[in-house]
């Protein structure tokens, strides 16, 4: 029963709003006819109805606006074309002048092409918009007084009368141009959104997915001699999973948005507030010691970008340690305040029996560290960010056999210090 009510309540008000919108359209066109009629009371009837129905068109236009665009041109075309019929033939008659109906019709013809101009088809628009001009050309006849007999002068008194129906055609134009260019910039922004979450779903996933294979291949080697140990790598692997699967379900639910026309910002991201648990997870991984350094308070005063970039910067090289560093390598993260912004480093270093397994031709021997240059994007991608926030970026082989990532961000990205 309130459902019944709701509608009938709303349509109601849909008709009110119609009905006002009628009113006020009819008292306009009134008042302008009524105004025109008493300028000119004896106009000829050949100036007045065609000017009378340019008038009544806008105005019906007006009246069920937005969803009578589409008979914008037609409707133009229509009165275009009885424009010119009528001025054709009232100009046939002896010289005069027409008062200032032809100028009230110049006027109306005007708004129409503009309307055209913005909103029909391109081809249609190229249609009703010649006939406008045409139109408003042939008007300057009755209101210069000129006749079609002198030539010369007929033609220029029209080519400069026309210019006024040019003008609407420019700003139609110009507003079509200014909303195709704003669709553009939408389009532009959703694809750099779509980018950004296959980023984000390399940066995150990959991270997990990672930790999955090492945790998989270490319960292959425990299974005949540690199986408590191997339930425990299995319920690692699990929890990794469940993550995964966690930030694959936050990027399809940001698509969605992004394709209903919703913000996909309001997801929020990873940052700095996240890294113990990021590093507690990887600890639990059984890849190799890890340790976290970071100043207090440092992980609530990063802006909210270089909050984000910090944590993808440390999940791409944890992700990059895993695949390539020697088994059981030592990491250490460091973020800490330093003259001019913020440092953030990570370390990885293997320890002397991984050092002396792979320099013995062990199978790991191939995956030295400086292969991790041409490991991916990952690092490019991470330079991109960074110096997108006005830092530095730095990767490379950290002597005597480990790996260093170094990000520098200038002082602006964070509050300052209390």
């Amino acid at each position: 029963m309130s459902t019944t009510r709701t509608i009938a309540d709303q349509g109601r008000r849909a008709a009110g709003r119609l009905a006002a919108r009628v009113g006020s359209a009819v008292g306009v066109l009134a008042a302008v006819l009524a105004s025109a009629a008493a300028t000119h009371p004896d106009a000829d009837p050949l100036l007045v109805l065609p000017a009378a129905l340019a008038l009544g068109a806008l105005g019906a236009l007006a009246v069920g606006w937005p969803r009578t665009h589409r008979f914008v041109a037609p409707a133009t075309g229509v009165v275009s074309l009885i424009s010119l019929t009528a001025t054709a033939i009232w100009s046939t008659g002896p010289p005069r002048t027409g008062g200032s109906w032809p100028l009230l019709h110049t006027a109306t013809l005007m708004i129409l092409i503009a309307l055209v101009c913005r909103w029909s088809p391109v081809a249609h628009a190229a249609v009703a918009g010649a006939l406008t001009v045409l139109a408003v050309a042939l008007l300057a006849v009755p209101i210069t007084g000129v006749t079609l007999s002198t030539r010369w002068e007929s033609v220029a008194s029209c080519a400069f009368w026309s210019l006024t129906a040019l003008a609407g055609a420019a700003a139609g134009g110009y507003l079509r141009w200014l909303d195709a260019r704003r669709l553009r910039a939408v389009r532009h922004a959703r694809r750099a959104q779509r980018l950004q979450l296959a980023t984000d779903l390399h940066d995150f996933v990959a991270h997990d997915v990672s930790a999955m294979v090492i945790q998989a291949q270490a319960a292959q080697v425990l299974l005949r001699t540690d199986p408590e140990e191997v339930a425990r790598v299995l319920r690692r692997i699990e929890s990794d999973g469940t993550h995964a699967l966690a930030s694959m379900d936050s990027t399809i639910r940001v698509l969605r948005e992004l394709e209903d026309g919703a913000a996909g910002s309001r997801t929020t991201m990873p940052g700095v507030t996240d890294l113990p648990e990021l590093v507690r997870r990887y600890a639990g991984s059984g890849t190799g010691p890890i340790e976290l350094r970071m100043d207090p308070g440092l992980d609530a005063s990063l802006h909210r970008q270089a909050d984000t970039t910090v944590y993808r910067v440390v999940v791409e090289s944890l992700t990059n340690t895993r695949r390539h560093a020697v088994p059981g390598a030592a990491v250490t993260v460091t973020l800490r305040r330093c003259p001019g912004g913020i440092s953030l480093t990570v370390e990885d270093q293997a320890s002397p029996a991984g050092r002396a397994h792979r320099e013995s031709g062990g199978r790991w021997d191939a995956r030295d560290p400086a292969d991790r240059r041409h490991s991916g994007v990952g690092l490019a991608g991470l330079a991109e960010r960074v110096e997108t926030l006005g830092g530095t970026f730095t990767a490379g082989p950290l002597p005597p056999a480990g790996w260093q990532v170094c990000a520098r961000f200038p002082a602006g990205v964070a509050e300052p210090a209390s």
